[in-house]
């Protein structure tokens, strides 16, 4: 064992020929390299594994969280993250006209929501939706495009239903919330009478300008978007025949998700719009990720310059980043992201393009392919392939505040609540890896 500049610890594989199998962990690993490095035996392979990354959590005050795909309607306490609330505003559009027979009576109105499969919190437990009108009618103001987790329209504060129940998200339970009778039989009333209003988008907007559904408890669930207001009534020809009319989903670029965090009693309180980083030395050695609240992940590399200070350095031709979460901090309550990309960014930490590997004689993005320990957690993590990002950073003589963005992809990253825990090289039970491969020649 050597030692490079800056107590880099190095391992040594001398190697006769021009593809070396290097055998680390449990995985073989095929490194090839040009025989323009091989030289009478004094051409070695060195492994450094004690370049310690830098690892901060970085604060977005505002994150897009319109066109998502999906509601979010609940709330849950995370020891992590603290107290996260959702809720969803949409507009609905009217049903069309049928004549109705003169013995047809209004029955009832609930809004249905079908669950899309995800959640965060405790759902063995009951909680309590409530549905509401707007007061303001959701626009877009001028030369804006989408709305924020921060955006807020006002709400009645006269409910137009709740209902107390308990979901099973993955079995693809409904809550449906049945509605206020005065409401529906208002809305019956214009469907008989066949309104003006109910024939135009633009007036049934400003007669129902849209709906806030939020709810209480401690879980957060996910709602597909297909979500209708329904009203039921009944006629009777030679039997009674039950009917609805639905009024859907509508204008899905306005909907969107109302996300706060409250972070108080947790490292993340530190953080606000005049300290938007976080280095993990003062966070316990960790560092965080859940992108809908606006909390991004950074991992940069200050010192790979050093691997320059050592006179038999040549090239670095391998670099793998493996990411551990803690143990004990995800579970089916707390999902860690099945994807994450590693995107380039520099010191305003907004995210670039996400990095790639060439496997196979072809490039492909890296995803993190994570890997889960399903029996004892110790082994859960995320894997990259920095080995180009490594050849390009080792080059910038300039001081930089390069790094990787850990992101989700964009159709889920303003619409998933998952979150990632992860330790730092200082970590003592879930430490942070970067193994680097470099090629060496003894002159």
């Amino acid at each position: 064992m050597r030692h490079l500049p800056g107590s880099l610890t190095t391992f040594i594989f001398p190697f006769i020929t021009a593809t070396l199998l290097l055998f680390y962990g449990c995985q073989k690993t095929a490194i090839q390299y040009g025989e323009q490095y091989v030289d009478n035996g004094v051409t070695n392979i060195i492994l450094v594994d004690s370049i310690s990354p830098v690892v901060s959590t970085i604060y977005k005050d505002s994150v897009i969280t319109s066109q998502s795909n999906g509601l979010l309607a609940g709330s849950y306490t995370d020891s992590y993250f603290g107290k996260i609330s959702t809720s969803s505003f949409l507009q609905l559009a009217p049903p069309s006209l049928v004549d109705l027979l003169t013995n047809a009576q209004y029955d009832s109105l609930a809004l249905l929501m079908k669950c899309n499969g995800t959640y965060y919190g405790d759902t063995s437990l009951p909680v309590t939706f409530s549905v509401s009108q707007l007061e303001q009618e959701i626009k877009l103001a001028e030369n804006q495009a989408y709305f924020y987790n921060t955006t807020s329209f006002p709400v009645s504060n006269t409910t137009l239903g709740t209902k107390t129940l308990q979901l099973r998200p993955l079995n693809g339970d409904s809550a449906n919330i049945r509605l206020n009778d005065a409401k529906g039989q208002e809305l019956y009333d214009m469907i008989k009478n066949k309104s003006a209003i109910l024939k135009d988008n633009v007036l049934f907007t400003d007669y129902i300008k849209g709906l806030h559904i939020a709810s209480s408890g401690n879980t957060i669930f996910g709602f597909k978007d297909s979500v209708v207001m329904r009203l039921y009534y009944h006629q009777t020809d030679i039997t009674r025949d039950n009917k609805y009319f639905d009024f859907t989903f509508f204008n899905k670029p306005l909907q969107y998700n109302q996300i706060t965090a409250d972070r108080t009693g947790t490292p993340l309180a530190a953080l606000n719009t005049q300290n938007n980083e976080l280095l993990s030395t003062a966070s316990g050695n960790i560092g965080y990720l859940q992108s809908a609240t606006g909390i991004y992940l950074k991992i940069a590399f200050p010192t790979i310059r050093k691997l320059l200070e050592r006179t038999d350095f040549v090239k670095i031709i391998r670099a793998d980043l493996v990411i551990k979460p803690i143990q004990n901090s995800f579970n089916g309550f707390y999902p860690l992201p099945p994807v994450l990309y590693a995107t380039a960014t520099d010191g305003a930490n907004e995210p670039g393009a996400p990095i790639t590997a060439v496997n196979g004689g072809s490039s492909a993005t890296e995803t993190g392919n994570l890997t889960i320990d399903a029996i004892y957690g110790t082994n859960t993590n995320y894997t990259y392939d920095v080995t180009a990002y490594l050849q390009q950073q080792i080059t910038n003589a300039a001081i930089n505040k390069d790094g990787l963005l850990l992101i989700p992809p964009t159709d889920t990253r303003f619409s998933s609540l998952n979150r990632l825990v992860m330790g730092d090289v200082q970590n003592v039970k879930n430490k942070l890896q970067l193994n680097v491969y470099y090629i060496s020649v003894n002159k």
